[in-house]
């Protein structure tokens, strides 16, 4: 049955950081947490576990993943704050004069003269994608003054007013306006992909690990099978020696290696016990106080399956699925907007400016809306034209033009690298499968090849020393058997990581 995973890392982050929360806010949960974890060291647990379980348990409380899942977040965030420059803007002011000088004039009516001027302005501001900037504005103003000649006092003018200013060279294009926007999405696209890459890490490693472990499981369980047969020989050989049929050699050569076996389970056990660390280690199950001393126990054993694996298939794959190379990709995308936008910058700003407005005056506020009408135009036109000396734009362009040429001479090594890669992994995965299958014949011959010496030992016609030569090729052939199945495995693993293709192999989808 086909198993599907999904990673909800966001889900699982926030459960992790609502956990480490109660530990702050209550001491008590670290010693509850401690006194879980000295329960479960006492106890005998078995813990059974398959291939996907490990996935699982790897994927799910891995500090490297929580890590890059937030990354995609910071750079969603990025595009936000670049989408931010074509928001409008709401504005409004709010002043208050008060001016009294010396009268410049005898029509004002007195030696001093006083005025008295309010402004309530509102409007809204922004940028448009072309590089154009729009202010659109309603202006109210009250003036009092103590002029004699002043026709209303005080009076009220309002004016709705509209002013643009579009950028014919520098500034213009909507390339050039929304490049940000398009490098800080590049960017989240980026970082998608190194997540993708971070979890396809920790998925082979994984996989390697429950491989690893299998092969110390049977390890010992050759060595311990050696070590039985030692002391069944050696047994007979007791027997012979009572009878006469052997010498004290012979007995002495037994029993030394019946003690040379036992040396050699115990360092597969120790072995074995670091093998089952690294697995509980990779999979996270160390911080689980529940499980972290218990024995694993697999339930899946490698299977000798042969993947029909064509080289040019593979690199077709690798160039469509792996996510260092689709970065890559991305990147000289952003390098040539970055081109763009300092070539644009080369130009001389040439700015058309143009208003208009309505004008409105009165007695009163009411007075000065109601004149507001198109009879009272005010409107403008203007160019704005400014050309820099310095060389500072020269230099930005010359240098995005270099990194865009490094950008390429990188991109063109790694493609080299990636078909070494592939090459090497097809390579090595067929070869470990042939390696498979040669240490299988191996390993058949020498075990009909001990059972036919061991009826010539019986018969008196091979020597303790050679019986027991024989026995050690028989385990070690074995041992080369698993150890090749083993590898084999292993290959298929680093072949599809280096593919792109680990969480398509293994039916992993990841939630946006």
């Amino acid at each position: 049955m086909t198993r599907v995973v999904y990673i909800a890392i966001t889900v699982l982050f926030l459960f992790n950081n609502l956990g480490l929360a109660a530990i702050e806010n209550d001491p008590r949960q670290i010693e509850m947490n401690k006194a879980i974890f000295m329960a479960a060291g006492v106890q005998e647990r078995i813990l059974k576990i398959g291939l996907v379980d490990c996935i699982i348990y790897c994927l799910k409380s891995n500090s490297e993943i929580l890590i890059k899942r937030i990354e995609p977040k910071l750079k969603e965030d990025d595009v936000k704050i670049a989408q931010s420059d074509f928001e409008p803007a709401f504005n409004t002011d709010f002043t208050l004069k008060d001016n009294t000088e010396i009268a410049a004039s005898a029509l004002q009516g007195a030696n001093k003269f006083n005025s008295q001027d309010v402004n309530i302005n509102a409007g809204v501001s922004g940028k448009l994608i072309t590089g154009a900037e729009y202010n659109v504005e309603f202006l109210n103003q009250r003036y009092k003054s103590d002029s004699s000649y002043q026709l209303y006092n005080p009076y009220y003018a309002t004016e709705p007013k509209i002013t643009v200013t579009q950028p014919l060279f520098k500034g213009s294009g909507i390339l050039v306006n929304k490049a940000d926007i398009m490098i800080a999405r590049n960017n989240r696209l980026v970082s998608e992909k190194n997540f993708k890459d971070t979890v396809m890490d920790s998925i082979s490693k994984a996989k390697t690990a429950y491989y690893n472990y299998t092969f110390y499981l049977e390890k010992y369980s050759i060595d311990r099978l050696s070590l039985q047969r030692a002391k069944d020989l050696l047994e007979i050989n007791k027997a012979r020696y009572q009878k006469g049929l052997i010498s004290s050699v012979d007995l002495l050569e037994t029993e030394a290696a019946s003690a040379v076996r036992e040396k050699a389970l115990l360092s597969s056990e120790a072995a074995l016990k670091r093998a089952e660390d690294d697995l509980k280690l990779i999979t996270n199950l160390v911080d689980d106080p529940e499980v972290w001393n218990a024995k694993i126990e697999l339930v899946d054993t490698p299977q000798l399956k042969q993947e029909d694996v064509d080289l040019l298939k593979s690199l077709q794959d690798a160039f469509v699925y792996r996510p260092d190379y689709q970065s890559a990709r991305v990147d000289l995308q952003n390098r040539d907007i970055k081109i763009k936008v300092a070539k644009n910058a080369l130009l001389p700003t040439v700015d058309l400016t143009g208003s208009l407005g309505l004008n409105g005056l009165g007695r009163d506020y009411q007075g000065a809306i109601e004149k507001t009408n198109p009879d009272y135009p005010d409107w403008g036109l203007g160019v704005k034209f400014s050309l820099p000396w310095g060389t500072g734009e020269r230099a930005k362009y010359d240098q995005r033009k270099l990194e865009k040429t490094q950008a390429l001479l990188s991109f063109k090594r790694l493609e080299q690298n990636i078909i070494l890669d592939v090459r090497d992994k097809v390579r090595l995965s067929k070869i470990q499968y042939r390696q498979v299958e040669a240490a299988r014949v191996s390993k058949d011959k020498e075990a009909q090849n001990y059972e036919a010496q061991k009826e010539r030992y019986a018969a008196g016609q091979v020597s303790t020393h050679d019986i027991l030569d024989y026995q050690d090729k028989l385990s070690q052939a074995e041992l080369d058997y698993f150890k090749a199945l083993i590898d084999y495995n292993v290959a298929l693993v680093n072949l599809d990581k280096s593919l792109g293709l680990t969480l398509v192999k293994n039916n992993i989808k990841i939630e946006e």
